[in-house]
């Protein structure tokens, strides 16, 4: 777009240099300050400013009935009335189709600079932020002035949504995620183009992401906030009634139910659990969680609503709100379905449930905890899938060969450390997928079974039964196992009963929580096993973590932030360009899609055995891992960084406490 300039260079208004003659509504105008001169009519041989290419879309002619007016991208006649001289004349939106356009409009405006605008958008590549907040932050323009430009020169117009019919089937186009992340409402398409409500005005600055994640033009109307988030909300409703109870107990089917209890209050319950829409809300629930590859399900009840959220790739996201009457009625039904009291409410609760979702076995742990406002439930998703590979867990070839040696030795313990949620059962399922074998014994004792597998005698913990990980320990002595996989060494019992049974001729894999590789050595001195034993049934440790992978579909190249890669420890004598997602609809505008491993080794040769023995510090044995090949956890979350598998914001994320 291009203003026009006077006789001295300078950048006129926008609006003194549209052709001559075109009109639009009186309430399409807006009034200017007394104090501002009247705009002078152009000469009638001012060509029209030429557009961008990219800005020449056609307005839709025939729009959808549910449609309000919008704007025109015709400016007022300033001859149509004598009042019309006192007004400005303001500026068409509806060709604009991205934030560049917005930037153009701002400088033909005089509100910026053609160098200020340069450097915002150079911000924006690199921040990932809108161009609204970049100008601010900068002080190019201050926040009133540019709201005040939107709302008053910029042709959108407000839309009140009580007096609209909407449209329910505007928000099957949008994911809730989205919808919630930027605040809008989808009203009406006609063509290829999306008219949305906001109420922020800087919400225009995000056409540019939601253009994105919907591959819809989209054109604005401004609303205010309470009646977007009412559309929304009974939007989403009308939906979920349309849909059938029948189609979705057909997606999700309960394979094993839970005892069911007696009693007066319990019955009631029950039959309040056993309506066809909360089965329908419940399924859908849990069959959204399982096609999107969640591992968690949170239902939290608030003081006036129930917030759904998913973890996804290791983070919580919102998924949904529901009305505050759906706490009691889904709870009471994840209870009938799982082994839990469903008239207990003052005590938490944990269940277990298996179901068919969509053809596909899953198994939920499930919790309950009663909170202020209700019970609050997580649900566990554990899959029945096939096995993670090595290779899809992360490990490089060479990591490969390493953990192959390791647990093809005849005897030893082999430990797998990190924080919970780290990955830790994954890598151990894997190692007994590589050992599974008609000669060898493989017994194992979790808590609780993340994954069934053939060919392996699995158990899982009961406490309440009296079946502890050393209880079952010491009886699986008795079956003459060859590999042995405890879910956790958790007290000084199970340490001493594990590494003894590594020296007696097992190989025995295990998990503990600790930062670090080196680390692990140090808990099982600190649970009462002496050194000359754990130097001698110990023969590696693996710390891990997970990363988010990112998202091949908006992968994009930016430049590293020289105080991030301080933090990482790195430095270079030039800028460092890495990949980053700018997020898409795809990964959910997160940026990020699935994850992998980043793992340390440590291999117990006889240097570090003998180190181990005669007491030697953590740093002392940290040496001579790295003189072994061992890199730590940061240094290789920096390769997969530079090889573009990676953000340096997830390496701080699972590295910054090591």
């Amino acid at each position: 777009m291009e203003a026009k300039k006077d006789t001295h260079g300078n950048i006129t208004r926008l609006s003194d240099v549209w052709k001559e003659g075109e009109s639009v509504s009186p309430s399409q105008s807006a009034s200017a300050p007394d104090s501002d001169p009247p705009a002078q009519k152009p000469p009638q041989s001012d060509p029209k400013p030429e557009q961008s290419q990219e800005s020449q879309s056609p307005t839709p002619s025939s729009p959808h009935h549910a449609e309000p007016s919008v704007s025109s991208s015709e400016l007022p006649d300033q001859q149509s009335s004598s009042s019309s001289t006192k007004e400005e004349a303001k500026i068409p939106f509806d060709h604009v189709q991205n934030s560049n356009d917005i930037g153009a409009l701002l400088v033909s405006e005089g509100i910026i600079s053609v160098d200020q605008l340069a450097v915002a958008k150079e911000s924006q590549k690199n921040l990932g932020e809108n161009l609204g907040s970049i100008l601010v932050k900068k002080g190019f323009v201050s926040q009133d002035i540019l709201a005040e430009f939107i709302l008053n020169r910029l042709a959108i117009d407000h839309s009140d949504l009580e007096k609209i019919t909407l449209d329910p089937d505007m928000v099957r186009l949008v994911p809730v995620s989205i919808a919630h992340k930027y605040h809008f409402m989808p009203l009406s398409k006609t063509d290829d183009t999306l008219l949305v409500a906001v109420s922020d005005p800087f919400g225009i600055f995000y056409i540019d992401e939601i253009h994105f994640a919907l591959k819809f033009k989209v054109k604005f109307t401004f609303a205010e906030a309470i009646q977007i988030e009412k559309a929304l909300k009974e939007s989403y409703r009308l939906i979920e009634q349309r849909t059938s109870g029948k189609e979705q107990q057909d997606d999700v089917v309960v394979v094993q139910y839970g005892e069911k209890e007696k009693g007066e209050e319990a019955q009631k319950l029950r039959e309040m659990a056993s309506g066809a829409q909360v089965i329908a809300e419940v399924n859908r629930i849990i069959k959204n969680a399982v096609v999107e590859g969640a591992s968690d399900i949170h239902i939290e009840p608030m003081e006036n609503l129930v917030k759904v959220r998913t973890r996804i790739d290791g983070v919580l996201e919102e998924r949904m709100i529901l009305q505050k009457n759906m706490s009691l009625p889904l709870v009471s039904r994840i209870k009938v379905i799982s082994e839990m009291d469903i008239a207990e409410r003052r005590v938490p609760q944990d269940g277990r449930v298996r179901l068919k979702v969509a053809g596909k076995q899953v198994d939920l742990r499930i919790s309950t905890y009663p909170t202020m406002h209700g019970e609050k439930v997580v649900m566990r998703l554990l899959g029945q899938g096939d096995v993670i590979t090595l290779q899809a867990l992360g490990f490089s070839p060479h990591e490969q060969k390493k953990f192959g040696e390791l647990i093809e030795k005849p005897y030893g313990i082999l430990l797998v450390t990190g924080p919970t949620g780290s990955g830790k059962t994954t890598t151990l399922y894997s190692a007994l997928q590589r050992l599974n074998s008609q000669d060898k014994n493989i017994v194992s004792i979790e808590d609780p079974i993340e994954n069934e597998m053939p060919g392996v005698n699995q158990a899982q913990v009961n406490t309440k039964a009296g079946m502890t990980f050393a209880t079952a320990l010491k009886s699986i002595l008795r079956q003459d196992p060859d590999v042995i996989m405890l879910g956790e060494i958790r007290d000084a019992e199970t340490a001493d009963i594990a590494v003894r049974s590594a020296i007696t001729g097992h190989m025995v894999f295990s998990t503990l929580h600790t930062n670090t590789a080196v680390g692990a050595i140090t808990r099982l001195g600190d649970l009462g096993i002496e050194r000359f034993i754990i130097s001698s049934a110990l023969i590696g440790v693996i710390a891990q973590r997970l990363v988010r992978k990112i998202c091949p579909h908006c992968k994009q190249s930016v430049k590293a932030e020289t105080n991030k890669l301080d933090r990482l420890g790195v430095h270079f004598d030039h800028d460092l360009f890495v990949f980053e997602g700018k997020g898409c609809k795809q990964c959910r505008m997160t940026g990020y899609s699935g994850r992998m491993g980043i793992f340390d080794f440590v291999i117990v040769n006889q240097e570090i055995r003998m180190a181990i023995e005669k007491g030697a510090k953590e740093e002392e044995i940290i040496a001579l891992a790295r003189k072994e090949g061992s890199k730590g956890l940061r240094q290789r979350g920096v390769e997969l960084v530079l090889a573009g598998e990676t953000t340096v914001d997830e390496v701080l994320r699972v590295t910054e406490l090591d």
